[in-house]
């Protein structure tokens, strides 16, 4: 098996690169923000400093470890997902569930080491960009160096293993459990089950959200910082919990959009959606937490920007502390988010080489995949727009009238519009730009690659 896993990394480097720039970034991030926990536990570092450092690092690291943990397994899941044939005929050869647990296993380690190599220095410079911000703006004294050692190597790529090992563990006794002919099945059929399990959990997660923006509303709402971290987190919760929810999300917004769709010539794409809704919901849960994410943290802080200056309020250094924190968990987290949307949209689109072959043979022109395929891409961002929207609303709508007063906050569509168009780019490049260069090898090499 060890063998096998080899070749698999050496034939699929497509699907295998998406794994490891996920893997790369969430170590460089992780371990940038590690280092400030060490900078800040080192002797002769002040109380105030220390609190500074250790605060920014564990509130951006902690929800970053989440939020990564999350891009990672749902791009090892899809890379598994792709391969239950090849699996079920390992299986039907003679393969033991734990030698398919142990060659999926084996994959996502030999990703992990190759990823710590550059992720590494990575991580260092994201550690002095961040300390560089941080005494820029007063909040950490000009006398304090950036410590990277062997806490920071622990912490930042101790949760990244974690997480990759986690996922690996789970896809690969997924695939290994189930039985030969259900695997095949599975894999030309394209069905999307949902587990109990993965329900419950997203149900118990949006509930823990929505809790979270009820406390800042109401617990919360006399401290200003206390019910903007309140809030952040029903933003994230949400986020997350509709993500895990993403298979049942593309069927709804295949049944929603389904009339306008077909009116519009985009039949093929629609039941495309109804048919391979596993294949669109793993494009659909990084383009949720993008949304969520990005619209979430902007808004909360524009409100909470307008209300001091309304009120005349003198930015403490915790504000501006809380201020650096916002807009770094929208600079790293959503590029994260971003980089696993285009992974994932690319390693999707590539996976269907033989399918656009398939079409053509049967007399579609490339014009015809690219406009099926951009109605699906269409189809899923404006799922993604609207739950993710729902999910930044469990925050917003609560941190607002924590600060206003008001329900709704006066900032307008300017954050919205801007986040839309972000996500519209990056998917409709993404998607487009791996179906040209499927497009570009013939149909027949396409069918029998």
């Amino acid at each position: 098996m060890r063998t096998v896993s080899f070749s698999n990394l050496r034939h699929r480097r497509g699907a295998y690169l998406a794994s490891f720039l996920n893997l790369f970034l969430g170590g460089a991030i992780l371990t940038g923000f590690a280092a400030l926990f060490e900078t800040g536990s080192a002797p002769g570092v002040s109380k105030t400093d220390r609190s500074a450092l250790q605060t920014t690092a564990l509130v951006i690291g902690g929800w970053g470890a989440l939020i990564i943990a999350f891009g990672t397994a749902a791009t090892l899941s899809l890379t598994v997902r792709q391969r239950e044939k090849e699996i079920a005929l390992l299986k039907a050869a003679g393969a033991l569930p734990r030698q398919i647990r142990r060659m999926i296993t084996t994959e996502t380690a030999i990703l992990l080491a190759a990823a710590a190599v550059p992720a590494i220095p990575t991580g260092m410079v994201v550690g002095r960009t961040v300390l560089a911000a941080l005494k820029s703006s007063h909040q950490v004294s000009d006398g304090v160096g950036l410590k990277f050692g062997a806490t920071t190597l622990a912490i930042g790529l101790g949760d990244v293993a974690l997480a990759a090992l986690a996922a690996a563990i789970v896809a690969g006794r997924r695939a290994a459990n189930q039985s030969t002919a259900a695997s095949l099945v599975s894999a030309a059929t394209g069905e999307a089950g949902m587990s109990r399990k993965r329900k419950i959990a997203a149900v118990v997660v949006i509930l823990l959200g929505l809790d979270a923006g009820v406390m800042s509303a109401t617990m919360l709402k006399d401290d200003p910082n206390a019910a903007m971290a309140s809030a952040g987190q029903a933003c994230i919760l949400t986020s997350v919990g509709l993500a895990l929810l993403a298979p049942a999300l593309v069927r709804i917004a295949g049944r929603v959009l389904g009339p306008l769709m077909r009116r519009s010539g985009g039949y093929l794409a629609e039941a495309e959606l109804r048919l391979n809704a596993r294949q669109a919901a793993s494009v659909l849960m990084p383009v949720i937490l993008f949304v969520g994410l990005a619209n979430g943290t902007l808004y909360e802080q524009f409100i909470q920007d307008d209300a001091n200056r309304a009120q005349h309020v003198h930015l403490s250094a915790d504000d501006k502390g809380v201020q650096t924190l916002s807009f770094l968990v929208v600079g790293m987290i959503t590029l994260f988010a971003a980089v696993v949307v285009a992974n994932i949209a690319v390693v999707g689109t590539l996976h269907r080489r033989k399918e656009f072959g398939q079409r053509r043979l049967i007399g579609d022109t490339p014009g015809d995949v690219r406009r099926s395929l951009g109605w699906e891409a269409c189809a899923i961002v404006a799922a993604g727009l609207f739950f993710g929207s729902l999910a930044a609303l469990a925050g917003i709508i609560p941190f607002s009238y924590a600060r206003t007063g008001h329900l709704i906050p006066d900032q307008g569509v300017g954050v919205f519009l801007a986040v839309a168009a972000s996500v519209t780019a990056l998917t409709l490049a993404a998607c487009l730009g791996a179906a040209r260069r499927v497009l570009s090898v013939p149909a027949l090499a396409a069918i029998t690659a």
